[in-house]
């Protein structure tokens, strides 16, 4: 079916890849914002941040959210109107490729966020949900030639494990526990080659202690902003946007790819995305 076709990839960038088979215009990328200037106004934004373009028979809505995993969020309810008022084709989601059923809405929420969410609505519906990111080994393997692994080691596990553990994302688990099995199942199983003595809890702290200078503390506190892609003057910040940009040069060819033999498509990603990818996916709209 469409929605399994395999991407082809290219550098039309400095540290971005472009979806070849997708049809997307080569300068597209241009158009996006900085995540600097993301960063700006990304907390001013209401949620969900809608960007809504229409053009002849092709329709698009892509929604900028956060990652909550709280059923009660008020952006839930907005996120299910939206849904259910739209009736996409298809949607787009963030994250990888979802397979799982969920037997209620509030399950679904509590398990995978707004992820969940319209996987839930989209099987009520009969409308196929598909992952509008870059797969982990891809982005590995492109990343890994631009930094020393330990650097993109440090940043993904404080951006991707650190950092939401302590905005409460993985419950009350032991977070020995946790890298143990993020480490395993997110890094060396998608071939990010990971030196042994990493693939334990206390080798993170030294390699953190010696890359920044101090021991790690788990806590939300300033060595926070050493990795949040929105400074414009720190090492792990810099790597932060490009991972980002990969992303969004991804993210575009897969709509691009979509609205080719759909009318109706939805986006549902996380809003720092949505308002960097805007300006990109007005030109590409405008074209139809």
């Amino acid at each position: 079916m469409h929605y399994k076709l395999k991407y082809q990839f290219l550098f039309v960038l400095p540290g971005i890849l472009l979806c070849m088979n997708c049809s997307t215009p080569k300068n597209l990328v241009n158009y996006s914002r900085s995540y600097i200037e993301v960063g700006k106004v990304m907390d001013s934004v209401q949620l969900p941040y809608i960007v809504d373009l229409s053009k002849h028979n092709k329709h698009l809505i892509a929604a900028g959210v956060s990652h909550t995993y709280d059923d009660n969020n008020p952006q839930v309810a907005a996120l299910k109107k939206l849904y259910l008022n739209f009736k996409p084709d298809i949607i787009i989601n963030e994250g990888g490729q979802i397979t799982k059923t969920f037997g209620t809405e509030k399950e679904a929420i509590e398990q995978n966020g707004e992820t969940g969410l319209v996987k839930y609505l989209s099987d009520l519906d009969h409308k196929p949900l598909i992952n509008g990111d870059i797969e982990d080994s891809l982005e590995f393997r492109v990343m890994l030639k631009k930094y020393p692994k330990d650097d993109l080691f440090l940043y993904y596990i404080m951006e991707r494990l650190v950092i939401p553990h302590l905005n409460g994302a993985y419950g009350n688990k032991p977070f020995q526990e946790l890298y143990a099995k993020a480490v395993q199942k997110w890094f060396i199983k998608e071939g990010f080659p990971v030196d042994k003595d990493l693939q334990d809890f206390e080798g993170f702290k030294k390699l953190y202690q010696a890359k920044i200078g101090h021991p790690l503390e788990l806590s939300l506190n300033p060595d926070i902003e050493l990795f949040d892609y929105v400074n414009p003057d720190c090492t792990y910040c810099a790597i932060g946007r490009n991972s980002k940009m990969l992303r969004d040069s991804v993210l575009l060819g897969k709509i691009n790819s979509e609205l080719q033999t759909h009318d109706k498509v939805m986006v549902v990603f996380g809003h720092g995305h949505i308002l960097a990818i805007e300006p990109a996916l007005k030109k590409m709209v405008k074209k139809w």
